[in-house]
């Protein structure tokens, strides 16, 4: 198993609920401009987010199929979210807060999944909402403390997060470095954040030890100064990867 791996454990309450443990992240961090795949979006600095005793909120969905709706306590916060999307941050109150993915947007409508977690004033998280082993009847909910805060212009910050369920680990690489930047990642976990040179190239997913390409994403550019999540996702015959590319102002 790699030794750059996020080695968060989430506590089980049922099958659908993965809770997260998180380390308080850098609240000095300055203004965050994200760009993926649907555009760029804008999020404000840190200290003011928490002068309105508020948290920063984006959403990941990485379950095949169509679109979801996350509740934080009785609002339905983020709605339809389709796959592969990853929502902009959103300001809701940095208080303890029950998540939960449901298909429609009701309060009457049955929780996919659940997780309760404790978000700190000024601080960025990322749920993602994860397939489950198990079937279609049962999701997963990780969310994830990002962490951000300004890098030097000499370093890329990458994390990896392996969102397709199965008995099988893998590994990432990227083209023109001979090592795997994450080794050995299982469904449901977070691997970074890694520091790494600048570079570009194809990066590629590929089951743990094995030659064969499960996935890849060509063209990508890891630039210094930057942090990027990258989300494996899809289904057997149509794996995926998504990008996230957030640029940390200093405060």
């Amino acid at each position: 198993m790699s030794k750059l791996r996020g080695l968060w454990v989430g506590a089980v309450a049922g099958a659908a609920v993965v809770l997260t443990a998180g380390c308080k992240e850098n609240r000095d961090t300055g203004a965050v401009t994200t760009r993926t795949e649907g555009g760029t979006s804008n999020a404000p600095a840190a200290a003011a987010v928490e002068e309105r005793d508020h948290a920063l909120v984006r959403v990941v969905n990485a379950i095949p199929g169509g679109g979801i709706t996350i509740w934080a306590g009785d609002s339905a916060t983020f709605t339809d979210v389709g796959f592969k999307k990853t929502t902009g941050y959103r300001e809701i109150p940095d208080d303890r807060f029950n998540f939960k993915l449901r298909s429609g947007k009701t309060a009457e409508s049955e929780p996919l999944a659940e997780n309760r977690e404790n978000l700190n004033g000024g601080g960025h998280y990322t749920i993602v909402a994860l397939p489950d082993e198990g079937g279609a009847d049962k999701r997963n909910l990780r969310v994830l403390d990002d962490d951000l805060k300004p890098v030097g212009a000499d370093q890329a910050r990458v994390r990896f997060i392996n969102g397709v369920p199965g008995d099988f680990d893998v590994d990432v690489f990227l083209q023109g470095r001979e090592d795997p930047i994450f080794d050995g990642v299982n469904f449901k976990m977070e691997a970074g954040w890694n520091e790494i040179d600048p570079i570009a190239g194809t990066l590629a997913v590929r089951p743990d030890n094995e030659k064969k390409t499960l996935a890849s994403l060509a063209d990508v550019k890891l630039e210094g100064g930057k942090s990027y999540t990258f989300v494996f996702t899809g289904k057997p015959g149509k794996y995926e990867i998504v990008e996230i590319e957030d640029e940390v102002a200093s405060k």
